[in-house]
């Protein structure tokens, strides 16, 4: 969850800027949204609303800065609140709630994450939250980072250790802080936009689906007339139920084969690896909590690869050189394919699941013995049966 160097902020805005935007002619005018804009390389700024159900901004409006950064942007009143961004061509974009009928915001593109905005204050605590997280986040980054150090040393001495369980008990509070300043955030603020950008952008990297369900439906239910977040608890609601174990269809069953490619271009399949205990992995490089376990499957296979077993990564990316780049800077050294079809991946419908980090333990015979395996339960499970 934690092994990216930018916070989860600042990708988020970046990645907007990537997405291809829909054309909607501008309104009469009833929101209007004005400021300067400074250190912008380009002569024009957009107002875009952000659609959460599918991720793309959807441009509003359009207007030349004057020669001192000056603008105006303006639109229909739009029922409800929702998330905004103002982006100056394809450069870092701002991200606004209308709270208000106006709003006036003081934007440098030098320093993105430190607006000056007047007539929203659902904006302004949305800011000041993300800037406590952000802090949060670096100082966990950093624990974690060491303790992945830690863990990949062949050989510990016995100061090591204590350092590894001082570190544990550091993250474990870092981590605990984190989530109460979330849950803070999500129960107290106003504003059922902020509310559900928070839970679905930044608390699934701390926060398990378990406690993020509860979260969420308070939130629901405080917010009754926002879609958004009854949509999010409902989606939580079947994420946990077929993230339970025993409820896995495929359980106990012989495991349906896969033919992809591997990053050099060859043919694999897992019937490849029976008469091998075999790890399926379903990952991708884009996917920060896959990123945060693969320290944990590492030690796995690092722990196991002598005994019978051995890990199949396959991964839900499209981009080639990510995948690639991912494998080699968390140190994946086991086999690797993929269809490079996102989640058009014929394994997503062959195995049967919605969400990634996701996996499956195969056995010798090649029938399915356990899924979802994470953290210590993987680790637990491969001693099990890796006697």
């Amino acid at each position: 969850m934690y092994l990216k160097t930018l916070s989860l902020i600042s990708g988020f805005i970046c990645s907007l800027s990537l997405i291809s935007c829909a054309q909607q002619p501008a309104g009469g005018g009833d929101f209007v949204v004005s400021g300067k804009l400074t250190n912008a390389s380009s002569k024009v700024v957009y107002l875009k609303q952000i659609d959460f159900s599918t991720g793309a901004p959807v441009i509003l409006d359009s207007a030349a800065l004057k020669p001192d950064g000056a603008f105006q942007l303006k639109t229909e009143k739009i029922k409800g609140q929702h998330l905004f961004i103002i982006q100056p061509g394809t450069e870092n974009p701002f991200l606004f709630i209308n709270d208000d009928a106006k709003v006036t915001m003081d934007l440098n593109q030098a320093d993105p994450l430190n607006p000056v905005i007047k007539g929203s204050d659902a904006t302004t605590g949305l800011y000041k939250f993300m800037h406590t997280y952000r802090e949060d986040d670096s100082t966990l980054t950093a624990t974690f980072l060491t303790l992945d150090s830690l863990n990949k040393m062949v050989k510990t001495t016995a100061k090591d250790d204590s350092i590894k369980a001082v570190l544990g008990k550091q993250r474990d509070a870092q981590i605990i802080h984190m989530n109460e300043g979330i849950k803070d955030y999500v129960n107290n603020t106003k504003t059922p936009v902020g509310a559900f950008y928070v839970l679905q952008f930044m608390a699934p990297r701390s926060i398990k689906p378990e406690d993020l369900l509860p979260l969420t439906q308070a939130a629901s239910d405080r917010f009754k007339e926002d879609g958004s977040l009854a949509g999010y608890a409902s989606q939580l609601k079947v994420q946990l139920a077929s993230s339970n174990p025993s409820n896995y269809p495929l359980l106990n069953q012989k495991a349906p084969d896969l033919a992809m490619q591997t990053p050099a271009g060859q043919p694999m399949k897992i019937s490849d690896f029976k008469g091998k205990y075999v790890l399926v992995d379903f990952w991708a490089s884009w996917c920060g909590p896959c990123r945060a376990e693969n320290p944990n499957v590492v030690q796995a296979y690092n722990k196991y690869k002598d005994k019978n077993f051995t890990i199949l990564g396959v991964s839900l990316d499209k981009d080639k050189a990510a995948w690639e780049k991912a494998i080699k800077a968390d140190h994946l050294s086991w086999n690797h394919m993929s269809d490079l079809k996102y989640w058009n991946s014929i394994a997503v419908n062959t195995y049967q699941f919605n969400g990634i980090p996701f996996n499956v333990l195969i056995d010798p015979s090649g029938k399915i013995i356990a899924n979802n395996l994470r953290g210590e339960d993987l680790e637990n499970k491969l001693a099990e049966v890796l006697k």
